[in-house]
C-alpha cells in the first residue's frame, strides 16, 4: 500500500524534460531573457490581499512610491494589482476633496462677514497705493 501512495506523490512533481534543456542553452541572451519574462508571468501564483490595513502606507506615503522605470522593477501581476489600488486610492481622494470643495463653496457668506472683509480689502489697497506713493 505504501508503495502505491508513493507513485502518486512522485507524478505531482515537476520532471525535467531534456530536450528543453539543451535548447534554453543553445538559445542567444536575448532569447533566453524574454523565455524568462514569460516564465515568470506564468508561474506567478502569488496573491496580495490590497485591503490589507497594514500596507495601507504603500498607498498614501511617498516614501514607497514604486518606480516602474527602475531597472530591478518586476512586472508581476501582485505589482500590478499594488499600482491598480494605488491609483484608485489617489482618485477616490481627489473625488473627496472636489466633493468638500463644492459644499464649501456652496455655502452662504453671511452679508455682515462680508462687507467686513470688503472693508478689509479697501483699507489693505489704499495702504499699498499710499506706499506706493512714498516710495516715488
Amino acid at each position: 500500500m505504501a508503495l502505491l501512495v508513493m507513485d502518486e506523490e512522485e507524478d505531482s512533481k515537476k520532471h525535467f524534460n531534456y530536450n528543453k534543456i539543451v535548447e534554453h542553452q543553445n538559445l542567444s541572451k536575448k532569447q533566453k531573457k524574454k523565455l524568462m519574462k514569460k516564465k515568470e508571468l506564468l508561474e506567478d501564483d502569488f496573491e496580495v490581499n490590497v485591503s490589507d490595513a497594514r500596507f495601507q502606507a504603500m498607498y498614501t506615503s511617498h516614501l514607497f512610491n514604486l518606480d516602474p522605470s527602475d531597472p530591478n522593477f518586476k512586472k508581476t501581476k501582485a505589482m500590478e494589482k499594488i499600482l491598480e489600488e494605488k491609483a484608485r486610492e489617489r482618485e477616490q481622494k481627489e473625488q473627496e476633496i472636489t466633493q468638500t470643495e463644492k459644499a464649501s463653496q456652496k455655502k452662504p457668506i453671511d452679508p455682515a462677514l462680508s462687507v467686513l472683509i470688503k472693508s478689509v480689502k479697501n483699507k489693505t489697497e489704499q495702504f499699498q497705493a499710499r506706499k506706493k506713493q512714498r516710495i516715488k
